[in-house]
């Protein structure tokens, strides 16, 4: 697998702003040096959620989550790293060299890109201009589906001539024969006199563009006009290239995504032209796969819309009902209520009669559709139905086989309400009794997939905070820094550590102080130790970004940092109030231990070693010179 460089993620960093990113997603207030808002990640009225613009983390002091600009991306789109990476280079128009594979030089995917927007016009052009008989073809195959000349225009449609057609086109514009290849727009020929030369991928097909979710251009869906050629599909569409994965893109959702939003509701289907019908009848939260079953990227992609519905809406056939049992499959603890404001129910539409949705609006119009759309029911509720129909319930082993197929659909959420629910619903469907259907759920395991499942998005937050980095990142000492304050030793050695970092002058004065303090955990006195040779000349943001190449979580952990230096008394005053603090509390923890000592001693009848009474004393002495020296 492809790895992104280290240079390049730190591009990427320094080229995103923390404060303009969130506040194209949610309103901040300026307040000080910092910006607060309500938290985008859970439900709240006061805002606890603030960004520092120097260090460039953000943290929310309601739910606990924090960290820096990729860790906003992961969070807010539920995406992985690389992802989120990826996503931010293409929003500040950087492009990324991956390390592993055929490295690509910079500008080569806006090459590739202005290949499929030169095709997609030649292929449009095709459509009205071009008198073969294929070309007729296939202007009477898309009238016939109710798309005339201004339909076709407003969703830039086209057919594909082939017969080298297009690669004459794109040679005369400029481009090269990689570029050519490497976009799968042309094919390089195996057999035959013209062996090695290249070909049209597209022939004789009506094309479909498909865009990314800015608009462009990326890819084509192309369907063949009359019988179906040998060795191929009805269907077919480019294949992956570097601008385009057909597992993490969907037809019409740069079209799409502001009616999601608006709406709440995603609607999925599984046509070109029935995405097309149902936007044209009014219907505009609609999109469709890329010739592939649904997958959990696309799930991610549709979320990034942030809807509170994902409806499935397939047709009545055997073929339909398999599709949603597949997307049954993906279901995890996003789509139960434990999820919080991330929750997206999970719902399936069967429209009546074995029609396709390009039918069914054509015949019952657009408000019989949305009453469909409006009336589906849980996807799950239809997917157990499913397994428990091919089953004699009156038998009792198949009730036994039945009840261990469906809770291997409803392991991955388990011991959650929406999970007790259906084991309510399950033992009245078998006539069992309800604490045996649950024992049977929280037994059962996962249905093998050929496909990873999604990771449940408490796991997949554990995953971002403990590997914040791409494959092989260095790691701190065990246990992992803490994205939350569990305690005050904590608290203030997160603030001492974050003055640290934000303020390097510090560091020579500090040296001796850090030696002698005793910090909580391993991964907090590497941390220190770390942040005492930071370069005094480099940015906050900066020096926190060589940070976290060393120290899982260290994001989260400094960004939950409030302390206000000036608020008490300054810089330096700041600093020794927390070093006295965390050696007050080091003090008393240690009078507590030789003290419980003492007493367990005393219990078990043995006799305490004056050394030990001695030790306590002199502690105990020692804690109480330096309270009075820090009310004083």
């Amino acid at each position: 697998m492809a790895r992104i460089s280290d240079e390049d993620i730190d591009r990427v960093r320094s080229a995103t702003d923390l404060v303009q990113l969130a506040s194209e997603r949610m309103e901040l207030k300026q307040r000080g040096r910092l910006y607060w808002g309500c938290c985008p990640f859970h439900g709240e009225k006061t805002p606890s959620f603030k960004i520092d613009p120097d260090t460039q983390l953000w943290h929310c002091f309601g739910c606990g989550k924090g960290g820096n600009v990729f860790g906003f991306v992961m969070e807010a789109d539920h995406m992985e790293f690389p992802d989120a990476v990826r996503w931010l280079a293409d929003r500040a128009h950087i492009e990324l060299h991956e390390e592993g594979g055929r490295q690509l030089p910079r500008g080569y995917k806006e090459r590739l890109r202005a290949i499929m927007q030169e095709s997609a016009e030649f292929y449009s052009f095709a459509l009205r201009r071009n008198r073969s008989d294929q070309a007729s073809a296939a202007r009477a195959y898309l009238s016939g589906r109710g798309m005339g000349s201004a339909v076709c225009k407003r969703w830039g449609l086209g057919f594909a001539p082939g017969r080298g057609a297009l690669v004459r086109h794109l040679t005369k514009k400029g481009f090269e024969r990689q570029e050519l290849i490497d976009s799968n727009m042309a094919l390089v020929r195996q057999k035959g006199q013209h062996a090695g030369q290249l070909s049209d991928r597209f022939y004789d097909r009506v094309m479909f563009p498909i865009h990314d979710a800015q608009g462009a251009t990326i890819a084509f869906g192309g369907r063949v006009i009359g019988p179906t050629p040998p060795n191929t599909g009805k269907y077919i569409n480019t294949a992956d290239t570097p601008i385009f994965n057909k597992r993490r893109n969907m037809f019409a959702f740069d079209r799409a995504k502001a009616s999601i939003t608006s709406t709440g509701t995603a609607v999925v289907v599984e046509g070109y032209t029935d995405v097309i019908a149902l936007h044209e009848a009014g219907i505009t939260n609609v999109v469709a796969t890329l010739g592939t079953s649904l997958t959990p990227e696309h799930l991610r992609l549709l979320r990034t819309a942030r809807p509170k519905r994902i409806v499935y809406l397939f047709d009545g056939d055997a073929a339909g009902q398999k599709a949603a049992d597949r997307a049954a499959s993906f279901v995890d603890l996003s789509a139960t209520a434990e999820a919080g404001r991330d929750y997206v129910q999970l719902l399936v539409a069967v429209i009546p009669g074995n029609q396709d949705p390009a039918e069914y609006v054509a015949d019952q119009g657009a408000q019989a559709m949305h009453e469909v759309i409006d009336g589906a029911s849980s996807l799950l509720r239809f997917a157990i139905d499913r397994r428990l129909a091919p089953w004699d319930l009156s038998v009792p082993g198949q009730r036994q086989r039945a009840l261990n197929d469906v809770a291997q659909l409803l392991a991955p959420i388990k011991g959650t309400l929406e999970s007790d629910d259906y084991a309510n619903y399950v033992a009245d469907r078998l006539g069992a009794r309800f604490e045996t259907v649950q024992r049977t759920f929280l037994a059962a395991k996962p249905l093998p997939k050929n496909e990873p499942r999604p990771l449940p998005e408490r796991d997949a937050r554990r995953s971002r905070e403990q590997q914040p980095r791409l494959e092989d990142a260095p790691t701190a000492p065990e246990p992992a820094l803490p994205a939350r304050p569990s305690s005050e030793t904590d608290r203030l050695e997160r603030e001492l550590l974050a003055l640290t970092v934000s303020h390097p002058q510090l560091a020579p004065r500090l040296h001796d102080a850090f030696e002698r303090t005793p910090w909580s955990t391993p991964a907090v006195a590497y941390l220190a130790s770390l942040a005492l040779d930071l370069p005094p000349e480099a940015p906050t943001a900066a020096r926190v970004a060589s940070l976290e190449k060393e120290v899982p979580g260290v994001g989260p952990y400094l960004a939950a940092a409030q302390l206000d230096p000036e608020a008490l008394g300054g810089l330096d005053a700041s600093i020794r109030r927390i070093l006295n603090r965390l050696k007050v509390l080091d003090l008393e923890k240690q009078v507590r231990s030789g003290m419980e000592q003492i007493k367990e001693a005393e219990i078990n009848g043995k006799v305490v070693d004056n050394t030990l009474f001695a030790n306590v004393a002199k502690l105990q002495q020692e804690l109480n010179n330096l309270r009075n020296a820090s009310s004083s």
